[in-house]
């Protein structure tokens, strides 16, 4: 589906679209394109680690997800993994990696504590 059909399908529909992890312009360019090619009230969210990407693009609105510190994020894994906030000693050294490749993004936290959960459980 050519930008052409992209733009001639949905100019005139509200959509919603959601893009994932965008790390170069040509993707925003051939799926966006300019705000014309929705309908009125679009809303269209981009999650991407280069903020420059949104600028370039002309994204009306940022919002920065707020990483949790250390203690914090120890705490919500733990509540999702163990439901509780104390692992047995043989997963804390696993618990530590976990948070350490999660970068404090509470999303990232809860999903690898429910999908740890589900396997002991």
């Amino acid at each position: 589906m050519g930008f052409t059909s992209i733009k001639g399908r949905l100019h005139s529909k509200k959509v919603l679209i959601v893009i994932d992890d965008v790390n170069h312009q040509s993707i925003l360019e051939t799926l966006v394109g300019e705000q014309t090619w929705f309908g009125p009230q679009s809303r269209i969210i981009i999650t991407t680690r280069d903020k420059h990407l949104l600028t370039v693009q002309g994204v009306d609105a940022i919002y920065e997800v707020q990483v949790l510190e250390d203690d914090n994020a120890i705490e919500l894994f733990n509540c999702y993994a163990f439901k509780n906030n104390s692992p047995s000693g043989d997963v804390i050294e696993l618990s530590h990696h976990i948070i350490s490749y999660a970068q404090g993004l509470s999303l990232a936290l809860k999903v690898l504590g429910c999908s740890l959960y589900s396997r002991s459980a």
